[in-house]
């Protein structure tokens, strides 16, 4: 579209009316309702004031078709944008006016029924709002926060999209298909040092006191990773948790150090499952990684010692979550065996033109351990090579 007739159709086109609309007074305190502003709660109270009366006024003079339930929807739309003091004023006009519909039309007075389904309405809301109001989710726009902090420590984990003669991918499946995981994976690159760092974190706990945990150590843990020597991260991020003297807050984390030019890389246990070394040349051979140090937050001063290795062309490495491999009942080596038995054919034919089809990562994790109890994450990292002669 040139640009004249770009500049008239914002002018004129049909977005031009919600612009408006969000531009004018209404529209302003609309905004500013849905952002919790307290000045804007009041008129939204009056509002709803209004519509109970508003509602009263018809049960009472069309009983027989307009019913006294209907006063719920005032008391279920204060719940989302009122506090809990407004919302008292609501709820007693509300009693207020199912009283007087009561008393003024038999029999189609309020029952039994209807007076308790308003006052557990009321009592849902306004504990919902109170709650809310403790986590500073003030407005309906409040929840966005939440959805952004997921989205930021999503963002902290993207894995370069192209580095020569390497390919990366991810697959992260929080448990529930919730939007939040106590799994979380960063990473840093500095191509000036020739320096590419992955971490994979799992943190103690399940539900939201994981994604909780998991969303305060990855600001944490990110401010940290690339700002210190690779050999420096693991004991500094331990001595962090132990200072915090939570005794049930702990990790397991790999941290990967990995030189693209080369190939070699070092790698960095804390109680995690060890990572796997896919070996073409040697056959498609695996190489499990060494046992490493303690989870992070248990001893202070733990040692976190490197393993050393190197990738070379068609070699993949794999890092992940233990919802991955472990089932209960079973040794953690059965799991690992069905994971390494899933991702070899996906490994045995890398391209040289510098990808794979879809997602590999996603695909292996879905045929391990597609719902299981637990967050699941899977890192690729694949060195490319040509393809396998016959």
């Amino acid at each position: 579209m040139p640009a004249a007739q770009e500049a008239a159709h914002r002018r004129t086109g049909p977005g031009r009316w919600a612009r408006a609309a969000r531009r004018g007074p209404l529209g302003r305190r609309g905004s500013r309702l849905l952002d919790g502003d307290p000045a804007a709660e009041r008129g939204a109270l009056l509002l709803l004031l209004g519509v109970t009366a508003l509602f009263t006024a018809l049960s009472v003079a069309l009983p027989g078709s307009w019913p006294p339930s209907a006063l719920v929807l005032p008391l279920v739309c204060g719940g989302l944008v009122l506090s809990t003091r407004r919302q008292l004023v609501l709820v007693a006009g509300v009693l207020a006016g199912s009283a007087l519909s009561a008393g003024w039309h038999e029999p189609h007075g309020v029952r039994a029924g209807v007076t308790v389904v308003l006052a557990l309405t009321a009592l849902a809301g306004m504990v919902t709002a109170r709650f809310r109001n403790r986590l500073g989710l003030r407005g309906l726009r409040g929840d966005s926060m939440l959805l952004e902090l997921s989205e930021h420590t999503h963002a902290l984990g993207r894995l370069p999209d192209r580095l020569l003669d390497w390919h990366f991918d991810r697959a992260l499946a929080p448990v529930g298909g919730h939007a939040f995981s106590g799994d979380f994976l960063l990473c840093a690159d500095r191509p000036e040092q020739d320096l590419l760092e992955v971490l994979l974190v799992d943190v103690s706990g399940k539900g939201s006191r994981a994604a909780a945990r998991s969303m305060h150590l990855s600001g944490a843990f990110a401010m940290l990773l690339g700002s210190v020597p690779p050999e420096a991260f693991l004991p500094a991020a331990n001595d962090y948790l132990v200072g915090l003297g939570r005794e049930d807050e702990f990790a397991t984390a790999v941290h990967l150090a990995l030189r693209p030019a080369s190939g070699e890389y070092r790698l960095f246990n804390a109680g995690h499952p060890p990572p796997a070394h896919y070996r073409r040349e040697a056959g498609g051979s695996w190489l499990l990684g060494e046992d490493g140090g303690p989870a992070l937050g248990l001893l202070s001063g733990s040692p976190y010692p490197a393993a050393h290795g190197r990738l070379a062309l068609g070699d993949s490495l794999l890092l992940y979550s233990d919802g991955l491999v472990e089932v209960p009942g079973q040794d953690i080596e059965a799991g690992i065996g069905r994971l390494l038995a899933a991702a070899e054919p996906v490994l045995r034919v890398p391209h040289a033109s510098g990808g794979t089809a879809g997602h590999p990562a996603g695909r292996v994790l879905r045929a391990v351990a597609r719902d299981v109890a637990d967050d699941r994450t899977l890192v690729m990292v694949r060195r490319l090579g040509p393809p396998i002669t016959t």
